[in-house]
């Protein structure tokens, strides 16, 4: 990781990311469960959800220091895609857009069925 992306204050998740962290993220279940998994981890966290787009599959949610969009795509019956967004509002990110998405992929590995990262290449 450089120094680029130390002090960005965005981060995204692709399928063919460099950092492992941030790579698409598969599960085994169906797109309801990841929502609302989701939106568990919003209200766990006092985030408020902004927005519920289930024809798109993206969530946006807000805080007073940072937003983020999650993407969830059902690739087939039993697995779904998930990609985060996050940008803060500072000046310098300090890698904290990376620690969220962190602990966001963390919550969901533990209450989904992981099943990889980049599969899809």
């Amino acid at each position: 990781m450089g120094l680029r992306e130390v002090l960005s204050n965005f981060a995204e998740t692709s399928e063919k990311h460099q950092i492992d962290i941030l790579k698409t993220r598969y599960y085994r279940t169906r797109y309801t469960n990841v929502k609302n998994s989701v939106i568990d981890y919003a209200n766990r966290n006092d985030f408020i959800v902004n927005s519920i787009d289930d024809k798109h599959g993206e969530i946006f949610i807000q805080t007073t220091k940072f937003h983020f969009i999650i993407s969830i795509l059902q690739i087939n019956v039993l697995e779904t895609a998930v990609d985060v967004k996050v940008q803060t509002y500072k000046i310098l990110g300090l890698n904290k857009p990376q620690r969220i998405i962190e602990h966001l992929f963390t919550f969901l590995d533990k209450k989904l069925e992981f099943k990889g990262v980049g599969l899809h290449r």
